[in-house]
């Protein structure tokens, strides 16, 4: 029986392979490693696609949140216990104080405020309603494009839907003055420009890597589309599809069973994750929670995430639905 991957990067890489690999030579003739002229394009090139004026790249999109929510001096900041504990760590290194909030039934933060940090989960965009924020973690949003007046972080981590071969994180925004603190508080050169600056930069490998794979991204988030509709067709009569709308950087659904639905997807060669199974709340970590957070707990207990990345077949979609809906069908049998 052939597998199923959660994830495959070699099926986008292939057909590129040639360009990655003659920009990375480019960097290694000119002998420019950081701080280089592939830099500089890329947080051009990165803040167009955003539809903003400025990108501030640097190591990864922790140091993005920490040194976005320092720039912008946030003193507390609420955000989704279903979240992952790098968002709470970036923003915590900061010196902001960090809330971790409820969810709702459909996963997004529940009443969102002045302070809120919202989480772009798997892809899906703000719901409509809720007010702009500050700023957002938009690891998971690529191809998203920020409200004006907003600042966005962005992660490059190999697995996302512009991923590098290695690290990598930016901030967006429309802000010049913001974008000038941000540069300073990278810590780019061997001057202190600010008493609160990390090292934090983004190598010039990398971003001559993640502009070869810019120039494929709206095609891969083409691909992703199609993949969600798929997936869509079958899980959505099902209800197991969750509402809104996403840019499928994953497809998560829900189920009660979810680990007995992941051994039973992994008996037929399906892979698997989940993002994530652990709310912050139930970590001990540098944050602080409101009272109760029953949705969170819910959610964390039920989401799973199925195989959704560029190259994905359709005859593989389907073959992974059908064993969600068997799944599916032999819990509803036997209740």
């Amino acid at each position: 029986m052939t597998t199923i991957p959660f994830c495959d990067l070699a099926r986008a890489h292939a057909p590129i392979r040639a360009d990655i690999e003659q920009a990375v030579r480019g960097c290694i003739d000119r002998s420019s490693f950081l701080r280089g002229p592939e830099t500089l394009a890329f947080e051009e090139e990165w803040a167009a696609f955003c539809g903003q004026k400025y990108a501030v790249a640097c190591n990864s999109g922790t140091d993005a949140l920490t040194i976005a929510a320092a720039a912008l001096g946030l003193e507390q900041a609420r955000i989704p216990s279903t979240t992952l504990p790098l968002t709470a760590i970036g923003l915590h290194r900061a010196g902001t104080r960090v809330i971790l909030a409820d969810v709702d039934a459909d996963g997004h933060m529940q009443r969102p405020c002045a302070d809120t940090v919202p989480v772009l989960f798997y892809g899906r965009l703000p719901p409509a309603g809720h007010p702009v924020a500050r700023l957002y973690d938009a690891a998971h949003a690529h191809g998203w494009q920020p409200s004006q007046g907003t600042a966005a972080a962005w992660s490059f981590y190999p697995t996302k839907t512009l991923g590098g071969l290695g690290d990598g994180g930016a901030v967006t925004t429309d802000d010049e003055n913001l974008a000038r603190t941000m540069r300073d508080l990278c810590g780019r050169d061997d001057v202190l420009r600010d008493r609160r600056q990390l090292t934090s930069r983004m190598d010039e490998i990398q971003a001559a890597v993640l502009r070869v794979k810019l120039r494929h991204l709206p095609a891969w988030l083409q691909m992703r589309r199609e993949i969600g509709e798929r997936y869509d067709a079958w899980l959505g009569p099902a209800g197991l599809a969750l509402p809104g709308p996403s840019l499928h950087h994953l497809y998560c659904i829900r189920m009660p069973d979810r680990d007995g639905l992941r051994s039973h997807l992994a008996e037929r060669g399906i892979g698997s994750k989940v993002h994530w199974e652990i709310p912050l709340h139930r970590q001990d970590g540098p944050w602080q929670a409101e009272a109760t957070l029953p949705n969170a707990d819910r959610w964390c207990d039920t989401i799973v995430s199925l195989p959704c990345f560029p190259g994905l077949g359709a005859d593989e979609i389907d073959r992974v639905c059908e064993a969600v809906v068997e799944h599916q069908a032999a819990l509803h049998k036997a209740v």
